[in-house]
């Protein structure tokens, strides 16, 4: 009689460190004779948490509780069991070594989640939602975190597939069988179907920096020539004295950065060094750390002394950097010009303006409307792909013909189906026959 192979995975779910009580998760085929060989228990599968003794060669790990799921009702589908000890880290330490010697082995990052996307209890984007569920760091964020794991934005995307399976189905009949009584569409119809999906599908991935910063939060980086105000402004942002404010160009030479809540909405905020040419090489440091930073963040504000908006130095920066914020800092000496955001660090007039327009460069004045809010950099991209494609087969359909648009529509609905994981040929080909009368 051939042994299955243990494939048991073994790992701490809840954060390193000291706590009150700790929880071990462990999953696979063979969890039986794993438990056996280091927990003491009475639990049954699918029963209530039962109390159990964890033990090692030295003797007595811990006591705890222990409750055991029965495949395919668990997270991962896989028979599970959980392990709920004191948090004292080292008891932690040892219960994961006694599970190795027992047979299971160390779970690689991810694998809980990989294993329930494998066994069909997640699709894709649930199982991103996941760790958006874990690191969501706003209300918002966390209810659209929520939203993603429940299946709501799968069947979302599945909403914006569906009408599509009818027009490749369309296309193929077109194509494949020639018979115009399986031709349901005009041409009017198909690009009216494409068009729509395209403009959903173009405006979620647009959306994407909004739903991301509510899941993530954001990076915001203030960017400028030396003395132009920025650690001030940073200051004023922070609502207390975090950054070293001094006349003398060049105070700030490395890159400061700190929380802070704007309405909801978590930011961290970058101060960065003044740019200028110099030969202090901490200064170049600095500058060399403030420009890879600032490559990284989800939003760049740039700010120039009010009298100095129209400089050279300041026109280089902001043609390198592209800024989405223009600044100008010390209105209480002279007027800001048209097109810029007018601040004054030193008596915090227009902070509170700065603040909001950060908040709405971000995420908007409000929720926007679209059924479709993805915070998944993979998703945003995967949607802009689509939303060409559809462009490209609504504009092969007239010039060169079915064929084309076809195959522009696939391509589309592949990158859509990449979200979720779907079959986008076995789809389309059930639609298809779905048109042929019983008995054909």
């Amino acid at each position: 009689m051939r042994v299955a192979p243990v494939t048991v995975v073994v790992a701490a779910a809840t954060p390193p460190g000291a706590s009150a009580l700790a929880l071990i998760r462990l999953s696979g085929e063979g969890l039986d004779s794993v438990l056996a060989r280091f927990v003491r228990s009475g639990a049954e599968v699918g029963g209530a948490p039962r109390r159990c003794e964890v033990f090692d060669a030295q003797g007595t790990i811990d006591d705890g509780l222990i409750w055991l799921g029965k495949a395919p009702r668990t997270y991962t589908g896989e028979p599970t069991a959980e392990l709920s000890l004191h948090g004292n880290p080292r008891i932690v330490e040892r219960t994961l070594e006694a599970a190795v010697a027992a047979g299971a082995r160390l779970a690689e990052p991810g694998e809980f989640t990989r294993r329930a996307l494998l066994h069909g209890k997640l699709d894709l984007v649930q199982a991103e939602a996941v760790l958006q569920v874990a690191e969501a760091r706003s209300d918002r964020g966390l209810a659209l975190a929520r939203e993603a794991l429940d299946g709501s934005l799968s069947q979302a995307f599945a909403a914006l597939r569906e009408p599509l399976l009818d027009v490749a189905a369309e296309l193929e009949a077109r194509l494949d069988l020639g018979h115009d009584e399986l031709v349901m569409l005009d041409d009017d119809a198909v690009d009216a179907a494409l068009a729509l999906a395209e403009t959903e599908a173009r405006e979620a991935a647009e959306g994407h920096r909004a739903s991301r910063a509510w899941v993530h939060g954001a990076r915001v980086a203030l960017v400028g020539p030396v003395n132009a105000g920025k650690s001030s402004l940073f200051n004023q942002l922070v609502g207390r004295p975090r950054a070293l404010v001094h006349a003398s160009a060049g105070t700030t030479r490395d890159v400061l950065e700190l929380a802070i809540d704007l309405d909801g909405l978590q930011v961290t905020l970058l101060d960065t060094a003044g740019e200028r040419q110099t030969d202090d090489p901490i200064e170049a440091a600095g500058l060399a750390l403030a420009a890879e930073l600032v490559d990284e963040a989800d939003l760049v504000v740039l700010v120039a002394p009010v009298e100095s908006t129209d400089d050279p130095v300041v026109h280089a920066i902001e043609a390198r950097l592209d800024a989405d914020l223009r600044v100008a800092n010390g209105v209480d000496r002279a007027p800001a010009p048209t097109g810029w955001l007018a601040t004054s660090a030193h008596t915090g007039e227009g902070i509170g303006a700065l603040r909001q327009a950060i908040r709405e460069a971000l995420v908007g004045r409000e929720a926007r409307a679209t059924r479709l809010q993805v915070a998944s950099r993979r998703q945003a991209a995967a949607l802009h792909g689509a939303a060409d494609l559809l462009a490209e087969a609504r504009e092969a359909l007239p010039l060169a013909g079915p064929a084309a648009a076809a195959d522009a529509l696939t391509e589309a609905l592949e990158a859509l189906d990449g979200l979720t994981g779907a079959d986008t040929r076995e789809d389309v080909l059930s639609r298809l026959f779905e048109r042929f009368c019983i008995g054909k």
